[in-house]
């Protein structure tokens, strides 16, 4: 139920980078959301990658840096997890730099900021969606 209302919103904001996009600096919604789905929960990869794909061929007409940076995500997470504990700081570092890869395409710094400021909240809210519901 979590994975499918953010696919389906991360549509959503997919509609609106593309309908607003000239006319108002804007964070970019679908990367936020999907960036926060894996953060939450590494095992979210087999539904964020489809989704950051999707991402990249709309808004970039190509298979970015964006989507290769995500994929890394999974990977470093284990090895973080493995060698340094689970721990906040690693998976801020990680947001950051996947964040970091919308300047690659041209985005404004100030859509960048807006992106991180949006994956915050919703990476909390996922987390916290994830720490209630039962195994």
């Amino acid at each position: 139920m979590i994975a499918t209302s953010v696919v389906l919103l991360s549509l959503l904001g997919l509609s609106l980078n593309l309908a607003f996009s000239s006319s108002l600096t804007q964070p970019d919604w679908a990367m936020a959301l999907l960036l926060a789905g894996i953060l939450a929960k590494r095992h979210n990869w087999i539904w964020v990658l489809p989704g950051i794909f999707i991402h990249d061929i709309v808004l970039h007409w190509s298979v970015g840096i964006s989507f290769a940076v995500i994929a890394l995500i999974p990977l470093a997470m284990i090895y973080f997890d493995q060698h340094l504990g689970s721990g906040l700081p690693q998976r801020v570092a990680l947001m950051v730099i996947a964040i970091l890869s919308l300047l690659q395409p041209g985005w404004e710094m100030a859509a960048v900021l807006l992106t991180l400021c949006l994956c915050v909240p919703i990476w909390y809210l996922l987390t916290s969606l994830y720490a209630q519901k039962p195994a």
